[in-house]
């Protein structure tokens, strides 16, 4: 786990430096550099396999220059089926070698996660894992070509500004989808594709597609809880201290308790709130860790901490990211830092993959509403009586005969955004936002295949998995996502959808956790991550700042801010206001 840096093409070695220098967070282990005319690639180092020195990076093997941000699992079993002499232990020196062997074929054969580049015969590769857990932007400059683990390095050494246009996208759905940011000129690779740069062209490979579901196969529990286990034991590969989140829920238990089994007394932890049990979840965590025999640590985060924890990752994220949680997640990163670890295991991904989200079975009973054969008046009357509900906008778009579902992490509509934001906002603006997208898939976008589909490419990757990495990786921590095993997943996306989804959340997975957790945290209703981030934020004169920030911005009309701040007092919209809060805030620390 680490940071990667590199210019292929003219340079200025100096900016060079300092723009790489902005990634120093990800990496306090070590750091390199291969400084050549036309060439310039740097690495520091987050060190949880084979620490030595042998394995610093870049690493140059005969005539490849390699270097990678993440870790490769199955290195081991890689290194025995290449059948090659190896200088190191290091999982860096096996990615050159499967490179070397099997070409931009080298993803199929690669268990883990990756943001790699490749300089070998004067050609740059550029290859990122198929669910994106590792970022990778990258920009082109007349000749020069330049790649970073973070928009704010490359973004450092162009100077780049800021694309208004692109707060639409950030509104619709809490973040920027790849391939667009929130720099010009700056792009994201898309998960599971790949690029190569040679004689100053860039050439995009697509993104690998994910697994189709088969209609009418299934998946036996013994078979699933074999592949979890696989999964698990696999994320536990390191040379450094691991530990593991802990939120009460099934998903963090299940990897939790899937992983004592390997490592006894594994440090688990959670975060709660003193004062605020409607939102603390630390009563249901502590019972699963003594279920399981981990070693717990609570930690606790209050009005100062949280202000605190605000303003850090106000001032480190490179794009703003509007889902709450970022908060807690720094305080906690912070915390558990501290405890000497560098890896934890999360339970990320369960709910794309297993169904877990309630809406999921109201858009289906929506998106029948479509058919009714009578449907004009209700069409027309929904269109005439505007409600500023979600709900309102779903059922438009069914009388529309539009895509209902724009992703689970949508948060504003388009005519909410219209009422938002000082430009115009046409209706199916979020849908043109992720046309690329709604191509990539092969069939109507609609029902449970496309719902878990779209969700893997947008809330996962693009929100939780994107403020996993910089909120972790800010303290040199790494997040390491079973659920996100290749063989699993695969397999998972592979059984028949509605048979996947049934009849209640996460069926399936429930099946396999009845061996290993606690009745009452098999029972508990799923509850969203929430905590008093509204309240204290009131409390302490945040959304009263923001009137004067937009004023100098000139973003937002200022009804609408009123409006949803009015609601947020209420308990209402409190998501709406967060994501307006972090971009106006974000926006004022940078001009």
């Amino acid at each position: 786990m680490c940071a990667i840096f590199g210019i292929v093409g003219p340079y200025d070695a100096h900016r060079a430096r300092l723009a790489f220098m902005t990634l120093a967070h990800r990496g306090p282990d070590d750091s390199g550099i291969v400084e050549e005319p036309r060439l310039f690639l740097a690495h520091y180092r987050l060190a949880l396999i084979d620490p030595l020195p042998e394995a610093r990076q870049p690493m140059r093997l005969e005539k490849t220059i390699g270097l990678f941000n993440g870790e490769i699992y199955n290195y081991r079993q890689l290194r025995e089926a290449l059948k090659t002499p190896f200088a190191t232990r290091s999982d860096t020196e096996v990615l050159i070698r499967a490179f070397h062997r099997w070409g931009d074929a080298m993803p199929q054969y690669v268990r883990g996660m990756y943001a790699a580049a490749f300089w070998h015969d004067n050609r740059l590769w550029l290859f990122r894992d198929l669910f994106g857990k590792k970022p990778l932007y990258y920009a082109q400059a007349g000749e020069t070509f330049i790649f970073a683990s973070e928009a704010r390095a490359v973004a450092a050494y162009l100077n780049a500004e800021w694309e208004k246009e692109r707060v639409k996208e950030y509104l619709f759905f809490q973040t920027l989808l790849s391939p667009c940011t929130f720099y010009k000129g700056i792009s994201q690779l898309e998960p599971g594709a790949s690029l190569r740069f040679e004689k100053g062209h860039i050439t995009l490979y697509p993104p690998e597609p994910l697994p189709a579901p088969v209609l009418g196969r299934t998946l036996r529990t013994d078979d699933l809880l074999s592949l979890l286990r696989r999964a698990v034991d696999r994320r536990l590969v390191a040379d450094a201290p691991l530990g593991a989140l802990l939120s009460g829920g099934i998903d963090s238990s299940l990897i939790a308790a899937l992983a004592v089994e390997q490592r006894p007394k594994l440090p688990t932890f959670t975060i709660g709130y003193d004062g605020f049990d409607k939102y603390d979840e630390r009563p249901y965590a502590a019972q699963t860790a003594r279920h399981i025999g981990s070693d717990h640590h609570e930690i606790v985060m209050d009005k100062t901490t949280f202000l605190h924890a605000a303003e850090a990752l106000l001032s480190h994220l490179d794009e703003p990211l509007a889902d709450p949680a970022a908060i807690p997640l720094w305080h906690l990163g912070e915390k558990i830092a501290a405890f000497g670890v560098k890896a934890v295991l999360t339970g990320d991904g369960a709910d794309e993959l297993f169904f877990g989200y309630r809406p999921y079975y109201e858009i289906l009973d929506v998106e029948r509403a479509g058919e009714l054969k009578y449907r004009n008046w209700l069409r027309n009357y929904f269109r005439a009586h505007y409600s500023p509900n979600k709900e309102w906008e779903w059922y438009k778009r069914a009388f529309g005969k539009t895509p209902v579902f724009r992703g689970s992490g949508e948060l504003f509509t388009d005519l909410q955004q219209n009422l938002t934001l000082k430009q115009n906002v046409k209706d199916d603006t979020s849908l043109e936002a992720m046309a690329h997208l709604v191509k990539a898939f092969d069939h109507a976008p609609q029902g449970a295949a496309w719902m878990s589909y779209i969700d893997l490419k947008t809330q996962l990757t693009e929100v939780y998995l994107k403020k996993l990495d910089r909120v972790l990786m800010a303290h040199a921590l790494e997040g390491r996502s079973p659920f996100l095993d290749r063989d699993l997943a695969t397999a998972v996306l592979s059984t028949d959808a509605g048979w996947r989804m049934g009849e209640r959340p996460k069926w399936l997975l429930k099946s396999v956790a009845e061996n290993f957790l606690p009745e009452t945290i098999l029972r508990r209703k799923k509850k969203g991550f929430s905590y008093p981030f509204m309240e204290w934020l009131f409390e302490a004169g945040e959304i009263d700042r923001l009137e004067d920030i937009n004023r100098k911005l000139g973003i937002l009309r200022l009804d609408a801010l009123r409006f949803y701040i009015e609601r947020a007092r209420k308990g209402r919209f409190k998501h709406h206001l967060y994501a307006l809060w972090m971009l106006l805030r974000w926006l004022e620390n940078r001009i």
